[in-house]
């Protein structure tokens, strides 16, 4: 019987590879939005759970038989398996007891606010009005989003603060000097999300603060993305301002 067997999840196997590689190469290159990349990972890791539950029923079901390979291949898949759907399990459960939120900011009260954005938008994604009600969330969950200030020029603060936008490879949307804004628009690693990103450059009281804010396009919530990226951009740009280290919280990724 394990003749019949080792094909039909051979297979299976495939299929739920070619599914894994679909959902994140698909959106890489454009062939659908991230949010269907998404869904089709989530049903691939379904798959890997019942490809390893057949393996285990092939495995008991062909133990008497005295077909050594057939058996390797039985626990190969569902060794395989396993991994790939514990994977991202793992990854979802160390995320999933994060704030439901998608907005970030340095200054909760006065939020940097978008000029371009607006219109690169479609009208199914999610909003540019900032909730108030996040900014309590926010300080208890990430409380490494804080804005820099420096005794630099506010022209050199900002010149610095542009620059590092073009080293992280963002997308370049709108820039200007003359208020102190930069509009960019950055991608998440694995399936692409767009979070849009806005950064102020002020003086206040005599200083140059230095103020950005991070929004998802899509999703209710974004596992922490938008707060890790902020608080590593303004370590960097602290750094390059600032002789004095900032302190890193260390989000997951």
């Amino acid at each position: 019987m394990s003749r019949y067997i080792s094909p039909v999840l051979y297979i299976l196997l495939m299929l739920v590879g070619c599914a894994a590689f679909i959902s994140i190469a698909g959106v890489r290159v454009g062939l659908f939005e991230p949010l269907t990349g998404f869904s089709l990972l989530r049903q691939s890791v379904f798959a890997a759970l019942i490809l390893s539950a057949l393996a285990a029923l092939s495995m008991f079901a062909c133990r008497k038989e005295c077909n050594v390979s057939s058996q390797r291949f039985f626990g190969l898949v569902l060794i395989v398996s396993l991994v790939y759907s514990f994977m991202w399990i793992v990854f979802y459960a160390e995320r999933c007891n994060l704030p439901d939120i998608n907005d970030i900011t340095t200054d909760t009260a006065t939020p940097p606010a978008f000029l371009n954005v607006n219109f690169l938008r479609k009208s199914n994604e999610n909003g540019l009005s900032y909730n108030p009600k996040w900014g309590p969330i926010q300080k208890a969950h990430y409380p490494g989003v804080k804005p820099i200030t420096t005794t630099k020029s506010i022209d050199v603060a900002y010149q610095k603060a542009l620059d590092l936008v073009k080293e992280r490879g963002w997308q370049l949307n709108a820039f200007y000097p003359e208020v102190g804004i930069i509009e960019a628009t950055a991608r998440t690693p694995i399936f692409g999300f767009r979070d849009d990103v806005v950064i102020r450059v002020a003086e206040v009281d005599g200083e140059v603060r230095v103020d950005m804010r991070s929004c998802s396009r899509v999703g209710s919530g974004d596992f922490g993305m938008n707060a890790r990226r902020i608080e590593h951009y303004m370590a960097d740009l602290n750094a390059n301002l600032n002789s004095r280290p900032m302190d890193r919280v260390h989000y997951l990724k």
